[in-house]
């Protein structure tokens, strides 16, 4: 028999009557909670439904110490499951798939939509066009979009489960948004200037200097700039292998073999990208030692990189108060170094099938997400 986790509620039959033994975690000393109801199978699936509910209640900050919430109707003590609200629906399937998921799930999607159905007024079945209508208007599209997604998943697991008669989300999941995918917004050329002035004149981040100035020539992801060790340039610089990334994980930075779209990339270095490596490649280079480091030699992080870039609270990093001071047209985030050099290349007629190979996209995507760029390209004279 599987032992039962610490502080779970039991279930307890006394004289035929089902009742429930809270732990002391709940009202401050092992507790009965009588639920009422005679012993029978039906009504075991209600008991254990009820004590569910509680433990969840309880991690999620939503647990009645007076227990008043969770007792049954007066009369008729066996549950009505066709009538159960979405938040008992999404408790009993979020339960189900507790060890199934990472504590993070658990946490950002799991709890965070159960608080979302707490705060909505519409509870029931047959509202669920107004739960929708009430999360597009309260909620962001996107926070909607996991709503609707969770709920129609935790409907279908209740309708298998005879838990309701049908899944009222059926065909109803699909949102068009009303904003479009905001279009690619590469820096200028004098606004790259104006951000590669300002981090070789700043005294705190000028050790950044060399990998914005990576950034903008290479057009390489975050992730691959960080996993770039001297193993993988060149002797003389003229040429990089992307082969490893450096990932934001639950256990904070970590390095993976290969990059998002393959296992390996070489991308050629023109004149100035060399220029720029041996600039700040050691006399003896270690194999094994990250490319761009920080004035103490250990690797830059992601949050070196957003804190200077963006800032920290309500300090301004260099580009946003660029932005602000309007030397900028607006602030954009780093990955918009990657859209100005494909941009740029393709501002140069050269092929989108080079570029993609260049930044490890597929052809598709470059046409896809700057044919407003290649457009503008003109025809040239035969």
């Amino acid at each position: 028999m599987t032992k039962q986790p610490k502080n779970s509620i039991k279930i307890r039959v006394r004289n035929k009557m089902l009742s429930l033994v809270l732990p002391r975690v709940y009202c401050g000393k092992l507790k009965t909670f009588a639920l009422g109801i005679i012993d029978s199978s039906e009504n075991r699936q209600f008991a254990e439904y009820k004590a569910r509910q509680i433990e969840i209640d309880l991690m999620s900050g939503h647990f009645d110490p007076s227990l008043a919430k969770y007792k049954p109707a007066k009369i008729a003590p066996v549950v009505d499951l066709p009538s159960m609200t979405f938040s008992e629906i999404y408790q009993a399937y979020i339960e189900n798939r507790k060890n199934l998921v990472s504590p993070a799930t658990w946490k950002s999607t799991y709890i965070n939509t159960l608080n979302h159905l707490s705060e909505c007024p519409y509870k029931h079945t047959h509202e669920a066009l107004k739960l929708k209508d009430w999360a597009l208007t309260n909620r962001t599209i996107d926070a909607t979009k996991r709503i609707l997604m969770q709920l129609n998943a935790a409907c279908n697991w209740a309708v298998e489960r005879n838990l309701i008669e049908s899944n009222p989300f059926l065909g109803k999941t699909q949102i068009k948004s009303k904003k479009s995918k905001p279009k690619i917004h590469p820096f200028s050329n004098a606004e790259k200037v104006a951000i590669l002035d300002a981090f070789a004149e700043s005294e705190k981040f000028v050790y950044l200097l060399p990998l914005i100035k990576f950034f903008f020539f290479t057009g390489c992801r975050t992730s691959e700039a960080l996993g770039l060790r001297w193993k993988n340039v060149k002797t003389d610089c003229s040429a990089i292998s992307f082969e490893e990334v450096v990932v934001l994980g639950k256990g904070g930075a970590q390095r993976k073999t290969g990059t998002k779209q393959s296992p390996q990339r070489d991308f050629p270095c023109n004149q100035q990208l060399q220029d720029l490596l041996r600039s700040i490649r050691p006399a003896k280079a270690i194999a094994n030692a990250s490319v761009f480091v920080r004035p103490n030699t250990s690797p830059i992080s992601h949050q070196n990189l957003r804190t200077a870039w963006y800032g920290k609270g309500r300090e301004l990093g260099i580009v946003r108060q660029l932005a602000a001071e309007g030397i900028i047209d607006s602030y954009r985030p780093q990955y918009n170094t990657r859209h100005t050099m494909i941009s740029a290349c393709l501002e140069a007629g050269i092929n989108p099938i080079q570029i993609a190979q260049w930044v490890g996209n597929s052809a598709e995507i470059i046409f896809k997400n700057y044919a407003g760029i290649i457009s503008k390209i003109s025809v040239p004279e035969f």
